[in-house]
């Protein structure tokens, strides 16, 4: 990938995590989407790294990661990425994590507070995807809630069975709009499916039982919400979410300009240019 320096570090508990870096400046770290690699971020590394030290992390047992028997849950992921900002030596990070890398994110706020996070970029993804009993519709919708407890543990189950490579499949062929080539939506398929499925369902899970609504409002730093008017989870999820944290920006990709969950792949120029805008403003 061209001028990006591929690196590993060792995590506390003895994993050996990649990462990819590449550029100088006010540092960029990319937190990707659940069973996706660092390498999917190809397109930023290469639009932006004239402007921004861009990173970006491969979770445990994602890309080119080491693949342990444990460690598959948010808690982890949020002590990984602590370690992967001493490693890299960075103080000031503006975030941005893509659909369970907010999750990621919201975790970190939760823990550790905002004094390492110079801006936040949550990247399409639900604040919350169990739906409590006591919720209206309304609410659902604007939380992202679609399952209950019982249907997200069946959803676990299928995906750690031999059934599971064709649900993964289907899962992620809902996230693209129809105009996106089938060839690079297999590709995208093959990524996930390195991670092994047990473990992507046990991640699946820390991810679905998670709620960070209470998280948002305490958010302080500036925040950029991005989502695609073609994404699965509707046009009220990150409105709502951007509209609970103080002073956040909402940019909505428009289908036509491939504005689907994976809208980084889609259309890397305009995503691209919503990062840098809000980060040329912020920082």
């Amino acid at each position: 990938m061209g001028n990006i320096c591929s690196a590993h570090f060792e995590t506390n508990d003895g994993v050996r995590l990649h990462y990819l870096e590449a550029g100088t400046g006010p540092a960029l770290v990319i937190l990707p989407g659940w069973t996706q690699p660092a390498a999917s971020f190809k397109a930023q590394f290469e639009g932006l790294s004239g402007e921004f030290r861009c990173l970006a992390l491969d979770f445990r047992a994602h890309g080119d990661s080491e693949r342990p028997n444990y460690g598959y849950r948010l808690s982890r992921l949020t002590q990984d990425c602590q370690q992967f900002l001493d490693h890299c030596d960075i103080e000031d990070a503006t975030l941005l994590g893509h659909s369970a890398g907010c999750a990621v994110i919201w975790n970190f706020i939760d823990l550790f507070g905002e004094n390492r996070i110079r801006a936040s970029i949550f990247v399409d993804q639900m604040i919350a995807r169990i739906k409590m009993p006591h919720w209206s519709d309304t609410e659902c919708r604007r939380y992202g809630a679609t399952v209950t407890g019982e249907e997200a543990i069946t959803q676990a189950a299928i995906l750690a069975g031999p059934d599971g490579e064709g649900m993964l499949r289907e899962f992620l062929l809902k996230e693209f709009t129809p105009r996106f080539p089938k060839a690079e939506i297999d590709k995208v398929v093959e990524n996930s499916l390195k991670v092994p499925r047990a473990y992507a369902a046990k991640l699946m899970l820390s991810i679905s039982y998670s709620d960070y609504r209470d998280v948002l409002p305490r958010i302080r730093q500036p925040t950029l919400c991005i989502t695609g008017a073609a994404s699965p989870l509707g046009a009220e999820a990150m409105p709502w979410i951007a509209s609970q944290i103080p002073n956040a920006r909402l940019s909505v990709i428009s289908a036509e300009e491939g504005g689907s969950h994976f809208m980084y792949l889609e259309n890397p120029k305009a995503f691209n240019a919503e990062v840098r805008n809000f980060l040329t403003e912020v920082i």
